[in-house]
């Protein structure tokens, strides 16, 4: 990456985040809608914890109490992709093991953090004002079996039945496919038309996602809920201790609402218009770990004795491609930058080539190479013309100075013959600038593309074991400020060659400012790759690579040209007759 990338990159970021600023939406105003709906979702275990010692079954669950006894039965589903436990308690699921994707241990690892309760849970107020979460009530399994296996195209079933009283019931159906993350949620709910408080309920995903990775930090810089309402995206951050409480509540017709880790995401998709979503988060002093609630709001339609709602839950691995097949929006969960700028250059030129180039190279590190090098044969023309531009103001420096010590007192005759002289040489001064300032969205997009994409995760590359994380060599068991806790050999390479493309790229600058800038942005780059994943630091590394051999052809290969001899026989011809100039 040259000095114009830099200050490109500089330029840009300043524009965005001012832009940001100003644009940022407003925060919602409170919603017109029942306290007690309103926190259902969120005091639910708080309710459950406040109660007092003495307190019995039917004070906080009412007609449900009796629902609430009896032996925990767990049934396990596995198919090629992941391994699933759901519990008659509740009928919810309490495991999620992945099959295909490890963690940081390189260990198999359970995507549900709250396997004491279970993750998913159906949560409504009463008539009579009890607050009912599913996970509380016992249900009964309608299948003998503990344990199920399916694969390829077929189907497994897995029924749950809660007969709450003579004229009540629920009923809860899991459908698996064998080579699916998706997995079939069917409600059927008998007789609660006139007991469920605003004839609404909320089905909740609770607890967040287990983390994955080694670098907890990160983890948690990426984890958030989510949902998509109304055609925009709703998201939630409860990336600060000292507020311990974060919500978002809104009304309208929801495509999904989702919790999501780094590289893995659970999402509910409802089947028919859901009443709105609720999402809140949490996050414990001390802890890297955010926990969130992602729930949907559905409405009992009136007069309805039976009622059948129909979801999807996607619980696996955030692979663009997948996720995206679901047909639902759930790709836009994924962060690929500002979605006017750097989203499209992503979705629709870099990942699509990235999974083309993936049916024939077996090795991402190639990849990565192989993607670098058609990069750079694509922003040739653009960073040619940069180079030549830049070669051309070189070349025009001895000139410029010698019109600046002349008329260092008449600026106005100063600015008239900088240019006439750019006009005879046929340069531009933003030249250099503005064909890198134009690749900056590419290269923006690629930063987003390689720093998530789970495809990178545990795939090794020479020295790089996993090009989703710093290729560290050495782990100094404390961290310097600014650098980080380990070395990196990409970043270390790549500021190498930052330093030698600019050494080799003609120069407008000064000696003294040229010998700071030799030093101060491979220093820069370092800095800010060390800890950056390995495929981003080898993309960067190659492209630098191309660079400097490029930079090295084009000093080669051209000469002082035609109109910049023209500049200067033009600026000392005036010299030779004593006018001071050319009028």
């Amino acid at each position: 990456m040259d000095r114009n990338s830099v200050i490109g990159f500089a330029l840009i970021a300043v524009i965005m985040m001012v832009w940001l600023q100003f644009m940022k939406p407003q925060q919602k105003a409170g919603l017109e809608q029942a306290a007690a709906r309103r926190e259902l979702v969120a005091t639910q275990q708080a309710a459950a914890r406040s109660s007092a010692p003495t307190a019995t079954k039917a004070d906080s669950l009412g007609s449900f109490a009796s629902a609430s006894t009896g032996p925990e039965r767990l049934v396990t589903v596995e198919n090629d992709l992941m391994k699933a436990t759901i519990s008659t308690k509740g009928a919810t699921l309490k495991s999620l093991v992945m099959k295909k994707h490890l963690d940081g241990a390189h260990k198999p690892f359970d995507l549900v953090q709250s396997r004491q309760k279970g993750a998913l849970s159906m949560l409504f107020l009463t008539s009579d004002g009890k607050r009912i979460d599913t996970r509380d009530l016992n249900f009964r399994s309608l299948s003998a079996d503990s344990a199920l296996t399916v694969s390829g195209a077929n189907k497994a079933t897995l029924s749950f039945i809660l007969d709450v009283d003579s004229s009540r019931s629920m009923q809860v159906t899991y459908t698996f496919t064998g080579d699916s993350y998706t997995v079939g949620y069917d409600l059927k709910l008998t007789g609660f038309g006139s007991t469920i408080a605003g004839n609404q309920y909320q089905l909740a995903w609770d607890g967040g996602m287990a983390y994955s990775e080694k670098d907890k930090v990160d983890e948690a810089n990426n984890a958030l809920a989510s949902a998509y309402l109304g055609g925009g995206i709703v998201k939630l951050d409860a990336k600060d201790s000292k507020q311990p409480f974060y919500k978002e509540e809104a009304s309208g017709k929801a495509q999904w609402a989702a919790v999501r880790s780094k590289y893995f995401v659970a999402a509910l998709i409802p089947g028919r218009e859901t009443d709105g979503i609720y999402l809140n988060g949490s996050k414990a002093a001390g802890s890297d770990f955010e926990n969130y609630i992602a729930a949907l709001k559905m409405n009992l339609p009136a007069g309805s004795n039976v009622v059948e709602d129909h979801y999807r839950i996607y619980a696996g691995p955030l692979d663009y491609n997948t996720v995206r097949s679901l047909n639902v929006g759930l790709e836009k969960i994924m962060d690929f930058g500002w979605d006017w700028l750097t989203r499209p250059f992503a979705e629709y030129i870099i990942l699509p080539i990235f999974n083309l180039m993936n049916r024939y190279v077996g090795n991402y590190g190639l990849i990565i190479i192989i993607f670098a090098f058609l990069i750079k044969a694509v922003t040739y023309p653009l960073s040619m013309a940069s180079t030549k531009s830049m070669k051309k103001m070189a070349e025009l420096q001895p000139l410029m100075k010698e019109v600046q010590d002349k008329y260092k007192d008449n600026p106005a005759k100063l600015q008239s013959e900088l240019g006439r002289i750019y006009k005879d040489a046929g340069v531009n001064p933003l030249g250099g600038c503005l064909p890198t300032l134009l690749q900056m969205p590419l290269l923006f997009a690629m930063f987003y593309v390689f720093r998530s994409s789970i495809q990178l995760r545990q795939h090794g590359f020479l020295w790089a074991k996993d090009l989703s994380v710093p290729d560290s060599i050495l782990d100094f068991g404390f961290a310097i400020p600014m650098y980080g806790d380990h070395i990196a050999v990409f970043p270390i390479l790549m500021a190498v060659t930052v330093y030698l493309q600019q050494k080799i790229t003609p120069s407008t600058q000064s000696n003294e400012q040229m010998k700071v800038m030799l030093w101060m942005f491979p220093a820069m780059m370092l800095l800010f790759f060390n800890n950056m994943p390995a495929g981003l630091g080898l993309y960067y590394l190659m492209f630098n690579i191309f660079s400097v051999a490029q930079q090295y052809y084009i000093n080669a290969t051209t000469t002082p040209s035609a109109a910049t001899l023209k500049a200067a026989s033009a600026v000392k011809a005036p010299q030779k007759s004593g006018k001071g100039g050319r009028k």
